[in-house]
């Protein structure tokens, strides 16, 4: 029981990032169903774990294309509650995260952001090329005695979609955007790391791009 109340806790302060109460309570509703659900992952599924009959889906459905928030807003909102945590791992007094990027195999071939991905690997078992998603994603860390926790923060689809600062850069008389891997990257920890921070990434990222943006920002790669 007090596991449950601590979850709900959680999840309340998660509220400011929705702009309706109903779409609110659907988001607790679908968390719950992640949590309690025991089959392979999906909307039906996590509509079975809380009980809910099948005329209960559509609506479910329709949560994840809601105008009442924002990814991002709610990514930031746990950014923001997870921040304040008492047993925030430090060095010299500064929050510490951990971001890299991670390759996914799908098997979908027209699936939204499927695409050629090159490993780079020196494990001869695994492929040079897959089909499947990247994501970038960042953490922050715990200490809880001499143990050392990462807590997602953020994970993002960060290539084969059109983000909108490339979007913003294509048509007639408007400066093409250039992004890559590394600027996403960097751009993830800006926006969710604070200033002074440090950041902890694969040595992939330690270069210019980064470097440069982390300096503009007062972030310290480590």
């Amino acid at each position: 029981m007090q596991l449950c109340q601590r979850l709900e806790q959680i999840l309340n302060n998660l509220r400011p990032a929705f702009s309706r109460e109903a779409t609110f309570q659907w988001f607790i509703l679908l968390v719950w169903g992640v949590v309690l659900n025991s089959q392979p992952s999906a909307i039906t599924s996590y509509v079975n774990a809380i009980g809910l009959t099948e005329s209960y889906y559509n609506q479910a459905l329709h949560w994840f294309d809601s105008k009442a928030f924002r990814v991002e807003g709610l990514t930031l909102q746990w950014s923001k509650w997870l921040s304040q945590h008492e047993s925030l791992y430090r060095i010299k007094g500064k929050r510490v995260y951990v971001g890299d990027g991670i390759k996914v195999g799908k098997e979908g071939r027209k699936m939204p952001g499927v695409k050629r991905l090159h490993q780079e690997s020196e494990d001869v078992s695994k492929p040079e090329w897959i089909r499947g998603h990247y994501f970038n994603a960042l953490s922050i860390l715990v200490g809880v005695g001499k143990a050392c926790f990462a807590l997602p923060l953020v994970l993002r689809l960060d290539d084969g979609i059109k983000s909108k600062a490339t979007e913003k850069g294509e048509g007639k008389g408007k400066k093409k955007v250039k992004t890559s891997l590394v600027t996403k990257m960097a751009d993830l920890c800006v926006t969710y790391a604070e200033a002074g921070s440090y950041v902890i990434l694969d040595a992939y990222f330690a270069c210019e791009p980064v470097l440069k943006s982390f300096r503009q920002n007062a972030l310290h790669l480590y």
